[in-house]
């Protein structure tokens, strides 16, 4: 059973993921260096979980993420801002599926 404690750690280490994707994708060595170091931290605490425990904290976090898109653009101002909203959407969408696969996956073994 995870604890809020565990939720937290993993949303961080989540959002670091996220950053670290950003800074590949601005070719950004230093920030890269700095997030790969945080995430360094964070390694006993995902260690003590079991591969399909990350899967189900990763299932919640993209819900939590789509659930937070799906506000955003209802209160988006122009069709351009939905239509990126829509498209961020998207690509959780198949994250999400993906994660499931591979839950579905793990859960036969």
């Amino acid at each position: 059973m995870n604890t809020k404690s565990d939720c937290g750690i993993s949303l961080q280490i989540d959002d670091y993921l996220d950053l670290l994707h950003f800074a590949i994708q601005i070719e950004d060595q230093e920030w890269q260096q700095s997030l790969i170091h945080q995430l360094k931290i964070f390694q006993p605490e995902a260690e003590q979980r079991t591969p399909e425990e990350e899967l189900w904290m990763r299932f919640d976090y993209i819900n939590s993420k789509l659930t937070g898109l799906c506000h955003q653009i209802h209160a988006a101002h122009s069709t351009d801002e939905r239509k990126k909203f829509e498209e961020r959407i998207g690509l959780l969408q198949l994250q999400r599926i993906e994660v499931a696969r591979k839950i579905k996956w793990a859960s036969r073994r």
